[in-house]
């Protein structure tokens, strides 16, 4: 019996001389206790894994507190302090852990946590760590950045709470988001890794060059650079473009302002390509020119358009509005065209009023001439007269109609044919050549 009470005394002095000054921190489990597999089964059906927590630092101090009412064990951690929450890392220049099993931390000074799985990287001078909700929220101006596949997301706020389980990020006051292509001005938003998508409310606003973006809300999904604005969405773009003058034969740039507005705005990204469409009520707005559709697709910077449903296009300059179901128009190459029961109404260029109307099956127009042609059973309309034909040309500068294909022309109750009718549609006025032929009441042709 002696022999074995020196013996424990002899443990107990060895393990007290050569004690490590840092003692060793274990989070919520023993890795190298053996569970009982006959009741775990039982316990992972109604009980989430719990989280193994591995933290530490060069310095250790451990203190009692009362903690909402409870005598709790604090570990203050100093010189590098870190918490790893899985694979995610947090670190402070000091750090407070609340109980054994580090319930809570308090960060202080130089934060930063580290999502390497997700590539983000958050820094702030204070945050609280929450084990149980699986959260960090970082105050006093925390930044948040994105390096993922090339690109790069910075994102500034007033708070941030970041869910480290669903990778998923709440920011609140005065939102900035900034990449390569542009800045994003919000008063909230959500950051959610897993769709790479961020979410603005409150009527965020988005800058890029030579453009100002506003909506009620507004998505960003990171990977592609697409855009998604929703709610009275807006486009303020700038642009500068070439305008010829034939009569000096030079070229000079002018500066274009275009407004572009609907319900919902969607800019897509696709390899070199952009595509921006604008659905529901979209309305497209120059100084010369306004566009009306239900859905309106711009590419290569408002350099083709395709609009689809209640289309309407005036020409304010040449004085004429195109309307129709489809509408395709390619300015690199100055031609237009219109389907689906299109018209052109003729207009005063003073005061924009009507003066005729056109209907076709089909329209194209070409801007280098100052032309419209209209094919498939055209039917013309001015303030006396009603003509009819196969295919028209429409001269613009000279306000003049050429009829051609079998036309007719009925004014007064008198209906003609001839081989070619002229027609002035804002003046009102007919010439009609090449075997001209009165048709008799009743008579078709």
């Amino acid at each position: 019996m002696k022999f074995l009470l020196i013996s424990v005394l002899s443990l107990i002095l060895f393990s007290e001389t050569f004690a490590s000054p840092i003692p060793i921190l274990y989070g919520s489990e023993d890795f190298f206790k053996k569970e009982d597999t006959s009741f775990l089964k039982e316990e992972k059906k109604t009980k989430k894994d719990k989280i193994p927590i591995i933290w530490g630092g060069s310095s250790l101090t451990q203190e009692e507190r009362i903690v909402n009412g409870f005598p709790m064990k604090v570990f203050i951690l100093g010189g590098g302090a870190y918490i790893m929450h899985k694979s995610i890392k947090l670190s402070a220049r000091e750090i407070e852990i609340i109980g054994e099993e580090a319930l809570l931390g308090n960060l202080k000074g130089q934060v930063i946590v580290e999502d390497f799985q997700n590539g983000v990287t958050l820094t702030a001078t204070k945050g609280i760590y929450d084990k149980i909700a699986g959260t960090v929220s970082l105050e006093n101006h925390p930044i948040l950045t994105q390096k993922k596949e090339g690109k790069t997301v910075r994102i500034k706020c007033q708070s941030i709470v970041r869910n480290l389980e669903e990778a998923k990020t709440t920011l609140a006051g005065r939102v900035v988001v900034t990449s390569e292509e542009f800045q994003v001005f919000g008063e909230d938003a959500v950051f959610t890794e897993k769709e790479d998508r961020i979410d603005l409310k409150g009527e965020p606003f988005l800058f890029s060059e030579n453009r100002f973006l506003i909506g009620q809300t507004l998505s960003y999904f990171v990977k592609e650079g697409s855009i998604q604005l929703d709610g009275e969405a807006t486009i303020y773009q700038v642009s500068y473009e070439n305008k010829k003058d034939k009569e000096k034969d030079t070229v000079t740039k002018e500066r274009v302002l275009t407004l572009f507005s609907g319900k919902t705005l969607t800019h897509l990204n696709k390899g070199k390509e952009t595509v921006t469409s604008m659905n529901g009520d979209a309305f497209m707005y120059r100084k010369n020119s306004e566009f009306k559709a239900d859905l309106l697709e711009s590419r290569k910077s408002n350099k083709e358009i395709k609009a689809t449903g209640n289309v309407s296009y005036l020409d304010k300059e040449n004085g004429y509005r195109m309307e129709g179901g489809l509408l395709f128009y390619d300015k690199e190459r100055g031609y237009s065209y219109f389907t689906e029961n299109p018209k052109i109404v003729f207009l005063n260029k003073k005061d924009l009023m009507e003066r005729g109307q056109l209907t076709s099956v089909f329209i194209e127009r070409f801007d280098e001439r100052n032309e419209t042609v209209a094919r498939g059973d055209v039917q013309v309309e001015t303030q006396s007269a009603k003509a009819t034909g196969e295919f028209a040309t429409y001269y613009e500068k000279k306000d003049e109609l050429v009829l051609e294909g079998n036309p007719t022309l009925e004014r007064n109750t008198t209906k003609v044919s001839a081989g070619k009718i002229i027609l002035y549609p804002k003046s009102d006025k007919a010439l009609l050549t090449d075997g001209l032929k009165v048709i008799p009441n009743g008579e078709k042709k």
